[in-house]
């Protein structure tokens, strides 16, 4: 076993000592979280009923079948966008945005199109989960070497054969991580619709010990789930550094830009082709599941015109997200930095993070609203733990990526720690840490807005909620696209400057 191995287990297993110690001195309220030991207990007697691995094994399949349809989709989404760079540049501010907006706000109309079944939770997994596969097939063709190419046309190799024998091969790495980061997302959406608006499986379990004030058996589950998470972060981590060992890192090429009127003309077509199928599945399903684009234009004009209750949300909305993307940006980035610094923290710290930030998050908000209570605190303590992991593991990369040249010349030049982070850190890994500035944003908003649907009564988010308890679809999708046209806005501005910034 390695040296980093033992102390992460160390840690992991000290912790849970220290929180027994806590709570069975009473320096912890029991009200706010059980002590480890009655977390095991009452896990031990769950997993003797068979209720607890039938609400299992619904979970389980449907978020096997939600990342098979994350990985198909997204790979060959990607490979179609690889293949049509104008287009991709076009859009890619749109997926930048991604996952800023609500999906869980389509529930009801993914029932009224699949039914009171588990399909309507599978889309939502595959939602979330096929824009990570995407991205990441994304990353792993632009990062294969044109040298390849040429070898494949050396050969005479058709294109299935070069695709099969060269370009899958060359970019599995980045695959493999699409792979392990959609399994997250369909997690996150497959459990995150169970716990909110399903009545079944093992999300619902955990609201319902939540709701019956069952805290002990909450925790347990919770307990459950984390564990399994980190054995599955654990294996995947492990088969994507063999596999990145064997295939090496390739340099990413350069793209071709897109004219003016190139990116005019892709733009309004994807606007179009949105509308046009939102119109069509509104007059399938109707106004009770979906409002049409009409109306929630009206809507929104109405909401935008109306007043200072709609406006009063915004800047609800805002104060918490500009509160916890300044923490996530500043704490994560400092965090980053420190951990990222010294080899050994940052091979016990990383995997730890990367099982953290692989939690359905929604499921913890009992957890939050028990520590934070309903308000803003509660809020900004959502979108930070939102925002702030991909933070600091984008940080902590972009440490460990730095060319080792400069290390060597900070200790020619006897450099002191102050003068080696001003003149040397910040430089080197700035263009990284402005694109996990970009991440964060569209995440922190995400999570604040999920904060506000369950820890306050103002807010976007809020407005979403009480929506969807009335059935008011005008206003639900009216503030689903305010925040998508806001995200895509700020991820553009956002954008051309990391491309400057990169640039320099």
């Amino acid at each position: 076993m390695k040296y980093a191995t033992v102390i992460r287990i160390a840690i992991v297993a000290g912790f849970f000592i220290l929180l027994e110690a806590l709570v069975r001195l009473g320096l912890v309220s029991k009200d706010s979280i059980v002590a480890p030991s009655q977390m095991v207990a009452k896990l031990s007697e769950l997993m003797q009923q068979a209720e607890f691995w039938q609400q299992l094994a619904y979970t389980a399949m449907c978020i096997v079948a939600a990342l098979a349809a994350s990985v198909v989709v997204g790979f060959v989404l990607g490979v179609l966008l690889h293949r049509a760079p104008r287009v991709r540049q076009t859009i890619e501010p749109l997926i930048s945005s991604y996952y800023a907006l609500p999906f869980l706000v389509l529930y009801p109309l993914f029932i009224v199109l699949f039914g009171m079944n588990a399909l309507p939770i599978i889309f939502v997994g595959f939602i979330y989960g096929f824009m990570a596969m995407l991205t990441a097939t994304l990353s792993g063709l632009d990062r294969i070497p044109a040298v390849f190419g040429k070898v494949g046309r050396t050969f005479q190799l058709n294109r299935v054969k070069e695709a099969f024998l060269i370009q899958l091969p060359a970019a599995s790495p980045y695959l493999l991580t699409g792979i392990k980061l959609a399994l997250g997302y369909a997690i996150t959406g497959v459990i995150g619709s169970e716990f909110i608006l399903s009545n079944n499986g093992f999300g619902y379990a955990i609201a319902f010990s939540y709701n019956n004030f069952d805290d002990t058996s909450m925790y347990a589950r919770l307990l459950f789930l984390i564990v399994v998470m980190t054995i599955i972060t654990l294996l995947l981590s492990s088969a994507e550094q063999r596999v990145m060992h064997r295939s090496g890192a390739a340099r990413k090429g350069e793209a071709t830009k897109a004219s003016l009127s190139e990116r005019i003309f892709a733009g309004v077509a994807i606007v179009v082709i949105i509308l046009a199928v939102w119109q069509l599945l509104y007059y399938k399903v109707g106004q009770d599941a979906l409002a049409s684009p009409m109306t929630t234009f009206v809507r929104m004009g109405s909401m935008l015109a109306g007043g200072d209750e709609f406006w009063a949300n915004v800047a609800e909305t805002a104060k918490a997200f500009g509160m916890s993307l300044l923490i996530s940006c500043v704490a994560g980035t400092v965090l980053g930095i420190i951990i990222g610094m010294n080899r050994l923290t940052r091979e016990v710290v990383e995997p730890i993070l990367v099982t953290l930030y692989s939690l359905p998050k929604v499921t913890l908000y009992p957890v939050v609203l028990l520590f934070f209570g309903i308000g803003l605190s509660a809020k900004v303590a959502f979108g930070t733990l939102y925002g702030m992991i991909p933070m600091i593991i984008i940080t902590i990369n972009a440490i460990g990526n730095m060319n080792p040249v400069f290390n060597r010349t900070a200790k020619v030049m006897k450099l002191t720690p102050m003068q080696m982070f001003n003149t040397i850190l910040v430089p080197a890994t700035l263009p990284e840490i402005f694109s996990g500035l970009r991440i964060s944003f569209s995440i922190t908003l995400l999570g604040v807005m999920i904060g506000e649907m369950f820890a306050s009564r103002r807010g976007l988010g809020s407005m979403v909620m009480q929506s969807l308890g009335v059935n008011d679809t005008a206003t639900m999708m009216a503030v689903t696209v305010f925040v998508g046209v806001f995200a895509i806005i700020v991820n553009s501005v956002l954008m051309k400057l990391d491309t400057r910034l990169r640039a320099v």
